[in-house]
């Protein structure tokens, strides 16, 4: 499958990226540089050719990346990410569009959920998008150190929501494609607020409790 990521330069599209492209996907690292997409896309082919994995990574503008592909994975900061996708919105059609976006605040020395007036960064993100884009919300609570060390087993749930199946689905497929993790299917889009909201509370503990990389896992 052809996915991108815009915003892929930073440190939750490294793990997604080199998990992915093991399994041979072919990816498209965007960002407002294309130079640095550039430069990031060859790190990451290098990375994986050390490894003996042949992969299929491409550097591009943040609006290219998304043309080319099926499936649009946001790791955009929260506040960058509406106006990113305003720019690149003649590029989207009838992708399937991932957002982990959680908009959060620090005060003192913890961090707070702070969503927008829609109620959810999801939410916020879906007025934005052209009508046919299927929107997915996921991957809020994947601890990025970990995900980017691809020998590591990844044994968290990842709660997904939205208003399409076949899109939750193409989703649940791609994130089995991660060793180990289980998806557990949420429900429609507005639930997504519930789901950012843990975020904070994951960050904390892991600035709290380091080097311990927490995430989710229901039993």
């Amino acid at each position: 499958m052809k996915i991108s990521l815009l915003g892929g330069t930073g440190d939750i599209a490294e793990g997604l990226v080199l998990r992915w492209s093991k399994v041979g996907h072919e990816i498209f690292i965007g960002s407002r540089s294309e130079e640095k997409a550039k430069g990031i896309a060859s790190q990451y082919n290098q990375k994986l050719s050390e490894r003996g994995i042949k992969s299929i990574i491409h550097g591009m503008p943040n609006a290219e990346a998304a043309k080319e592909s099926e499936v649009i994975i946001i790791s955009i900061p929260p506040e960058y990410a509406v106006s990113t996708l305003e720019s690149v919105r003649n590029s989207i059609n009838n992708q399937i569009v991932v957002s982990p976006v959680v908009p959060m605040v620090k005060r003192g020395r913890s961090f707070f959920y702070s969503p927008p007036s829609q109620g959810s960064a999801a939410l916020e993100i879906k007025q934005v998008l052209p009508e046919g884009a299927r929107l997915v919300s996921a991957y809020h609570n994947l601890p990025a150190k970990e995900l980017s060390d691809i020998e590591h087993p990844l044994d968290y749930d990842v709660v997904i929501c939205g208003d399409d199946d076949e899109a939750k689905e193409v989703v649940k497929k791609l994130t089995e494609d991660m060793r180990n993790l289980r998806v557990l299917d949420a429900g429609p889009l507005e639930i997504s607020s519930m789901i950012e909201a843990i975020t904070p509370l994951i960050v904390n503990l892991n600035v709290r409790y380091k080097p311990q990389h927490f995430s989710i896992k229901f039993v």
